[in-house]
């Protein structure tokens, strides 16, 4: 996968999974409401300073859409299910269950999101159903804590396979023991976290100018590299804990040398290797392995609903149904 969707904030973390994913991927994008780009001073200044070396693509989800209605109605019959369990997210709504998203700039405890990320109506029905309230500036709402997740993954979902992105998270994703058959639809992306914590440098003094003009320069280099990181990656006989993928993750020592080596030549100062912030990236979402008609229609609600907006959008489901009953069961068991 050469591209990245960044969500579910707006403002891409300060941190080292930013500085590796932008050294990895072609291209990092963010789910941004328009009015971010006729006023970019709403942008937290890294963000900012991201956007304006074009290290990171705003895009608007409702300008991608051609009915942003028609793609948003799936959830709202997700809502009616029994897995959506509405009740209890009321209870735990009015119980103060609100998460807490980018608090420090907004001051208010609570999982916001722009009214420009959704069409209106989603967010009046689940302001009706109990589960959102406007928020004071009317440019955002509040929603309970599991609903404002699932939208934002909902809505990532979608948008990265039209854009053909992977969509992924920095945020840590509760960890939940899989059958086997499950397990392995994950290990792509679990054999490529670990090699870009333990394989792409991270500088103590994160320098954007000097970044971009790294990435610019060696570019060669770094693609080599990721094309040798995915070939483990997509090659299903390589496990993670596997006396193979110990042997293939040697092998990469000595690309690893090279790129920290370049990037004192360009004197990023003190390099580190490994989880800096504790920050564990996580990718979800859509992939490109196949998945029989049978087996997408037997998929839990949440995953019906993301199928079911791929179709109104016109979207090839065919290749990218992979994850989408993994990412249901991740929701299930943080519950």
């Amino acid at each position: 996968m050469e591209n990245l969707l960044y969500y579910p904030y707006i403002n891409i973390p300060k941190t080292d999974w930013t500085v590796r994913s932008l050294l990895y991927y072609d291209q990092i994008a963010s789910i941004v409401p328009l009015d971010y780009f006729h006023q970019p001073e709403l942008y937290d200044p890294f963000m900012l300073e991201l956007v304006q070396r074009e290290l990171v693509l705003p895009v608007s989800p409702m300008d991608q859409f051609k009915n942003p209605w028609k793609v948003c109605e799936p959830f709202l019959k997700y809502m009616e299910s029994k897995d959506f369990d509405i009740k209890r997210r009321r209870k735990s709504f009015k119980s103060g269950n609100f998460g807490r998203i980018n608090q420090n700039k907004f001051g208010v405890n609570g999982n916001r999101i722009h009214t420009n990320k959704f069409d209106h109506e989603i967010l009046y029905q689940l302001e009706q159903s109990g589960l959102a309230l406007r928020d004071d500036d009317y440019q955002w709402y509040i929603v309970e804590k599991r609903t404002a997740g699932e939208l934002m993954m909902f809505l990532a979902s979608i948008l990265s396979k039209k854009m053909d992105y992977l969509p992924a998270t920095d945020l840590y994703v509760k960890s939940r023991t899989f059958v086997p058959s499950k397990k392995k639809h994950f290990e792509e992306e679990q054999k490529r976290e670990i090699i870009l914590k333990n394989f792409i440098p991270f500088p103590q003094e994160i320098d954007l100018n000097k970044l971009s003009k790294f990435k610019d320069k060696n570019l060669d280099l770094l693609k080599t590299f990721k094309n040798k990181v995915e070939l483990i990656a997509l090659d299903k006989k390589i496990s993670v804990g596997s006396k193979l993928f110990d042997e293939k993750i040697k092998e990469l020592e000595i690309g690893k040398d090279e790129v920290a080596a370049k990037m004192k030549e360009n004197k990023f100062g003190s390099l580190f290797f490994g989880t800096f912030c504790g920050i564990s990236g996580a990718a979800i979402g859509l992939a490109t392995a196949g998945t029989t008609g049978a087996v997408i229609g037997g998929l839990p609600s949440f995953a019906n609903a993301v199928y079911s907006a791929l179709q109104v959008e016109e979207i090839d489901n065919s290749q990218g149904m992979k994850y989408i009953a993994l990412v249901d069961r991740k929701l299930r068991a943080s519950r």
